[in-house]
C-alpha cells in the first residue's frame, strides 16, 4: 500500500487535502499533526475520516515541526487512540509509555536525520519489543552500504518493517520495500510540499513502479548512474513489463563516480537480473565485465549489463546501434545493409568525449563520416580522437568548426538546465544541417530550439532513447519490446516539461 504523507498548518486545509487524496485513490494517508499552527482538535480532525489515517506528531529531532512540549504531545497521542485513530506512530523511546488500546495499530519508530547507525540492527530489534504492529526505521544514508543494511532490515524482522534510507542515495529502499513485506512506503501528495529527501510522489509510485503489485517474486533491474533522478529508463521498463504480464520493476540506484564495485558488492544480495548503466559510468563499467559483446570491445563503452544465474555480468552497447539507426533514419535511411550510409563522406562534428560520444564516434566511422570532436576539456577529446583516429577541435573554435552533422553528447542543456545550450545560434548557419541532440529529458533542448530557427534538420534524443530502450528490453526478457506503449509512456513523462 502507498501511504501519503500530509501536512498542513490549518485543520481545514488538513481535511480538505485529505478528501484530495482519497478522490486520487490513495489508501492510506499520514496526518502529520506537527504542522498545525493550533493546538490539534482531535475530535474535528477525525469526524469524517476518507481513509484510514496514521496519526503522527513528530518531534524536530526527527524533522518535525511540533511546537509544544513533550508532556502535551504524548497527551495528544493518546487522546488519537482514544478516539480510535487507525494506526499511531509512536518512537522507540516512547512507546513503553503509551499503552495499547481499543483498535488502534501502533508503529513504533526510529528517525536518525544525521546517520546510519552501525547497530541498526540492535536498534530495528529493540523497536520490536514494544508491542508494534509495525517497525518503522528511517535513517540517513550516505553510501550505498548504509542503504543496503537499511533494506536489508526488512528481511531479518519479526514485525513488518517499513523500511527508508532517507536521501537520494536510498530511493530504491521506498520502492523495493514491498518485496520484502513492508506494509506500505510513504509518499508525498502535494508538490508544495517535501517531507523528507528522495520521497517520490503518489503518481509516480502508482504509475511508474506499478509499487502495489511488487511482491516477493519480483525480479529486480536496476539503472545505475550519478544523477540518476531524471533517468526515465523505469517508467518506461516497467510500463513495458506490465503491458507483457511481467512480474518484474526497475528501480533507480544512485551510484557516484568510483563506487560500481562497491555497487555490485552491497547489492549482490537482491539478486538483481540487469542494468541500465548511465552517466558518468559507461566507461568505467567495462573491467567489471566477465563478457562484452563486439559493440562493447570496440567502443570501450557499455550502457547494458545482463547479470546471468552463475553471476557472469555480460556488457551489451544498445547507445551504439540505436544511434547510427536514428541518425541514418533522418538522413534519408538506406533500403538494405549493403547501401552505402547516408553518413558517407559527411563531416560529422561530436561534442563531449563520454561514453555516448565514445560509442557515436566509433559508429560514425565505420559508416564513412568525417568525424570531429570537441569537448570542454581539450585533452579529453584528443585522447578520444587518437582512439578512434579521427580529428579534434579546441572547444573555443567548436562553432566555426565546418559540419554536415551535429551532434550532442554531453548533458548541457539537460533537465533542470534547460535553458543551455553547448553551441551559440551561430553555428547552424550551413544550409541542410542535421543536428541531432542526444538528451531526451527534455526533449526540445535549447540546442535544437535554436537549430530549427535556422532552417537546420534536428533530431531529438527520444528517437535513440526509445530504440536503445527496445533493445535493452529484448536482451532483458527476450521479447520483443511494445515500442508504441513505450513511446507513449515517454511522452507523458516528458509533456510536464514542455508545458513548462
Amino acid at each position: 500500500m502507498i501511504c501519503v504523507t500530509i501536512g498542513r498548518g490549518r485543520h481545514s486545509s488538513l481535511a480538505e487535502e485529505w478528501k484530495a487524496a482519497a478522490r486520487a485513490g490513495v489508501g492510506l494517508v499520514e496526518l502529520r499533526i506537527d504542522c498545525l499552527r493550533r493546538d490539534p482538535d482531535i475530535k474535528r480532525i477525525l469526524k469524517d475520516r476518507p481513509t484510514p489515517a496514521i496519526f503522527t506528531i513528530r518531534r524536530g529531532v526527527d524533522g518535525g515541526l511540533w511546537r509544544g512540549n513533550e508532556e502535551r504531545r504524548q497527551q495528544v497521542l493518546r487522546e488519537a487512540i482514544a478516539a480510535g485513530v487507525d494506526y499511531v506512530d509512536l518512537e522507540m523511546e516512547i512507546a513503553p509509555k503509551i499503552r495499547r488500546f481499543g483498535k488502534t495499530k501502533r508503529i513504533v519508530s526510529y528517525h536518525n536525520m544525521k546517520t546510519t547507525p552501525v547497530d541498526l540492527q540492535d536498534i530495528a530489534e529493540k523497536c520490536e519489543e514494544f508491542d508494534p504492529d509495525v517497525v518503522k526505521i528511517a535513517t540517513s544514508a550516505t553510501t550505498l552500504a548504509e542503504a543496503s543494511r537499511v533494506l536489508h532490515l526488512a528481511t531479518t524482522a519479526k514485525a513488518p518493517t517499513v523500511p527508508v534510507a532517507m536521501g537520494e542515495i536510498g530511493i530504491f529502499t521506498r520502492i523495493l520495500g514491498a518485496k520484502y513485506g513492508a506494509p506500505f512506503t510513504y509518499a508525498g501528495f502535494n508538490p508544495e510540499r517535501v517531507f523528507a529527501v528522495g520521497m517520490l510522489p503518489f503518481g509516480v509510485f502508482k504509475k511508474d513502479y506499478a509499487y502495489d503489485e511488487i511482491n516477493a517474486q519480483t525480479e529486480v533491474y536496476g539503472v545505475i548512474g550519478d544523477p540518476i533522478e531524471q533517468s526515465l529508463s523505469p517508467a518506461v521498463h516497467n510500463a513495458a513489463f506490465r503491458f507483457l504480464g511481467l512480474n518484474k520493476v526497475m528501480v533507480p540506484f544512485q551510484v557516484p563516480n568510483g563506487e560500481l564495485p562497491a555497487f555490485f558488492k552491497e547489492m549482490l544480495w537482491l539478486d538483481i537480473k540487469a542494468c541500465s548503466v548511465t552517466i558518468p559510468h559507461k566507461e568505467a563499467i567495462v573491467p567489471l565485465l566477465q563478457h562484452k559483446e563486439g559493440a562493447v570491445e570496440r567502443t570501450g563503452t557499455c550502457n547494458t549489463v545482463v547479470i546471468e544465474e552463475s553471476g557472469r555480468r555480460v556488457g551489451y552497447n544498445t547507445d551504439y546501434r540505436a544511434a547510427m539507426d536514428s541518425l541514418e533514419a533522418a538522413m534519408g535511411g538506406r533500403a538494405s545493409e549493403e547501401d552505402a550510409s547516408p553518413l558517407f563522406d559527411k563531416q560529422v562534428l561530436i561534442l563531449g568525449a563520454g561514453g555516448v560520444a565514445r560509442a557515436i564516434a566509433f559508429g560514425l566511422m565505420r559508416r564513412g563520416a568525417h568525424v570531429t570532436i570537441t569537448n570542454r576539456h581539450d585533452e579529453r577529446a584528443t585522447r578520444l580522437a587518437e582512439e578512434v583516429g579521427c580529428r579534434t577541435v579546441t572547444w573555443s573554435a567548436r562553432a566555426s568548426t565546418i559540419a554536415d552533422v551535429i551532434i550532442n553528447a554531453t548533458p548541457v542543456g539537460m533537465h533542470p538546465d534547460v535553458d543551455d545550450t553547448p553551441l551559440p545560434a551561430a553555428a547552424f548557419s550551413r544550409p541542410g544541417m542535421v543536428v541531432f541532440d542526444t538528451i531526451y529529458h527534455p526533449e526540445n533542448t535549447m540546442m535544437l530550439k535554436l537549430a530549427r530557427e535556422r532552417g537546420s534538420q534536428a533530431v531529438t534524443g527520444v528517437d535513440m532513447f526509445l530504440r536503445q530502450a527496445a533493445l535493452q528490453f529484448k536482451l532483458y526478457t527476450g521479447r520483443e519490446a511494445p515500442i508504441d506503449l513505450m513511446r507513449s509512456v515517454l511522452h507523458r513523462k516528458l509533456r510536464p516539461l514542455r508545458e513548462e
